[in-house]
């Protein structure tokens, strides 16, 4: 059975975390390698050969791949903003007809009727029933599918994205369609209309995946990770210079996700606890890992009475060894980057059964099914990455729910150190800016890739799980990790901003952690793209690496003066069979319902209205 690995499963995925050496918060390669490496640390990277025990296989060597589509070529341009003008509708929707311009009117004028909105469901079912498939994705293509999605498949989508590219714009292709499911997935409730004033990005986190998932089991997963890899070679083919997203809550049960990423937090717990002399570690919510206290020091003495406290120690020749170990750059002292990367998985289990106490550290680690189970998300995740790297595609992981959210950065932090030592990055982690502590975990994130040696790529958006997240803290009674208003959600997303161009700025050379960061402004915030261009303005520097990304079918006069301006502009471009679209159409109309009385959207409706009204009564 699936989810009861055999006693073979187990031992193998023993022998993967002593052999892999896969650390718990983004293994960093141990301290043998990086002393016994005559290039040192920066240039050790592990193999991404055969691995029998995970049968993890670098793709095999493909026929060469036509590109049925030109490549959109991005120039550093000079950083101006006073040439920059988002209000001019002839340019803005330039490459937009007529009746695309109609069809924006119309889908806007849906998203104003509540009713339709709130069930939305309820009459696409009763239409399938009436009128047929046939009719009914007739009329769902000519509307809301065309209007926010590319097509159905990657050579349906090669016309829309031909287009963008003329336009100067890339793509990021999400598979919008839901893996075949003979048990529907749960349906959604409809957000709450924001009031006019408030801003659109204080609900939702543009551009965010097209897909939700659900776990049911190991082969579920085996077909999402089919689905991503799918399209991966759909960017390489269809909009060469994009990316493509991805979501790990698709390749392993979220439960998993939710108690690797406890052993994560109670690992950075028992820091605390060291640094403070010993005490015994605090059950710290994952809700807060990004906000803890990461500011100790440990010296041997202070490192040796702590750990004395708190484990069954059998020499002071075993601390000293694992002091040492700790102590990457051997400056006699443990810093947190050095904790949180000296940890291996397989060390976890061995290290709960030495507490003195059987406290949140002793109940955090994982079981050997859980672990079995772990290693083949790794599996799946790898597979995609190793297409990725072969075919010279970028990936884009999504960020996902605070409960999981350490899982996913200890991954991909790892996929990063070991595939974006190249010329450019190919794994691009997301960074949820309404978060407190944000702008912390990415300054240590920008120096954890100049330490180790690799590029830094990143997704900055504020966020997508607002309102949970806020209920969850009050369900169980911590503090919020959402910032408290918009405005500190703004001025961290701008502090972020900032902390990567000024990484730029001061880029020396071109080699792996010295170049540049390569980061995507994901955002409908007009404020928050003049604010980055301002700030590259401001150091004199080119937008080479800053890039920015809006949803297909939203946010246009942003995007496409951005790339008449000659900068990197993206859409997020979902696509997928239309009758396997409709749950991320459905999401789609509710979230554009939900921010009609945002200043963005209300801008863009006049500007689509005021060039209606220049081309049909142009005296």
């Amino acid at each position: 059975p699936i989810l009861s690995p055999s006693a073979t499963m187990l031992a193998r995925s023993c022998r993967v975390v002593r052999e892999r050496h896969f650390a718990l918060v983004g293994s960093m390669p141990c301290r043998q390698v990086i002393r016994g490496c005559p290039r040192g640390a920066s240039s050790c990277r592990p193999a991404a050969s055969y691995s029998p025990e995970v049968g993890v296989r670098r793709p095999a060597k493909q026929e060469q791949r036509r590109t049925v589509t030109a490549e959109a070529t991005f120039q550093a341009a000079p950083v101006e903003t006073k040439n920059l003008d988002f209000s001019d509708p002839a340019a803005a929707f330039a490459a937009k007809s007529n009746f695309e311009l109609l069809r924006t009117t119309l889908v806007f004028t849906i998203c104003r009727i509540g009713p339709i909105v709130r069930h939305c469901q309820t009459l696409y079912d009763l239409a399938l029933k009436i009128l047929g498939s046939t009719i009914t994705h007739g009329l769902l293509r000519h509307t809301l599918f065309n209007h926010f999605c590319a097509g159905e498949n990657a050579k349906e989508i090669v016309p829309k994205m031909d287009k963008l590219h003329r336009y100067g714009i890339g793509g990021i292709l999400d598979y919008a369609a839901e893996a075949k499911d003979e048990q529907p997935a749960p349906r959604a409730a409809a957000p709450e209309v924001v009031p006019a004033g408030e801003a659109e990005d204080d609900v939702v986190g543009a551009p965010l995946s097209a897909r939700l998932y659900h776990y049911e089991n190991e082969s579920k997963c085996d077909a999402h990770r089919d689905i991503f890899l799918d399209a991966v070679r759909a960017v390489k083919d269809a909009t060469p210079n994009g990316f493509a997203a991805i979501k790990l809550s698709g390749l392993g049960d979220p439960k998993l996700l939710e108690r690797m990423s406890n052993v994560l937090v109670q690992m950075a717990s028992l820091f605390k606890s060291l640094a403070d002399g010993g005490e015994e570690p605090m059950d710290y919510p994952c809700a807060l890992f990004y906000v803890a206290d990461r500011s100790g020091v440990l010296d041997y003495e202070t490192f040796s009475k702590a750990w004395k406290n708190l484990f069954h120690v059998d020499s002071e020749e075993e601390v000293r060894e694992i002091f040492s170990k700790l102590d990457v750059d051997e400056d006699g002292q443990i810093n947190f980057l050095e904790w949180s990367s000296g940890f291996k998985l397989s060390e976890v289990d061995a290290l709960v059964h030495k507490c003195k106490k059987q406290g949140p550290v002793y109940k955090s680690a994982l079981s050997p099914e859980e672990r079995a189970l772990y290693f083949n998300l790794v599996n799946r995740v790898e597979q995609i990455i190793m297409l990725a790297e072969e075919l010279d595609v970028r990936v884009m992981v999504d960020a996902e729910w605070t409960d999981i959210q350490p899982a996913i950065d200890s991954l991909v932090l790892w996929l990063q150190r070991k595939y974006n030592r190249g010329s450019k990055p190919i794994v691009f982690n997301t960074y949820q800016c309404y978060l407190k502590g944000m702008h912390e975990r990415a300054l240590r994130d920008l120096d954890r890739s100049k330490i180790e040696g690799w590029r830094f790529g990143a997704k900055l958006v504020r966020g997508a799980y607002m309102v949970s997240e806020r209920e969850k803290a009050q369900t169980r009674g911590h503090e919020s990790p959402i910032c408290e208003t918009y405005e500190d959600t703004e001025q961290n997303y701008h502090n972020v901003i900032d902390a990567c161009v000024s990484h730029n700025a001061e880029s020396d050379s071109d080699e792996p952690g010295h170049g540049k960061a390569e980061i995507l402004i994901a955002s409908h915030n007009q404020s928050s793209i003049e604010f980055a261009l301002k700030r590259l303005e401001e150091l004199g520097k080119n937008s080479d690496g800053v890039y920015f990304g809006q949803l297909l079918g939203m946010a246009d006069h942003l995007t496409f003066t951005l790339g008449a301006k000659g900068f990197a502009a993206y859409k997020y471009v979902p696509y997928g069979p239309i009758d396997e679209v409709v749950p991320y159409l459905i999401r789609r109309t509710q979230e554009n319902s939900a921010i009609l009385g945002s200043e963005g959207v209300q801008q863009e409706r006049q500007m689509v209205q005021k060039e209606l009204r220049r081309r049909m009564l142009p005296i």
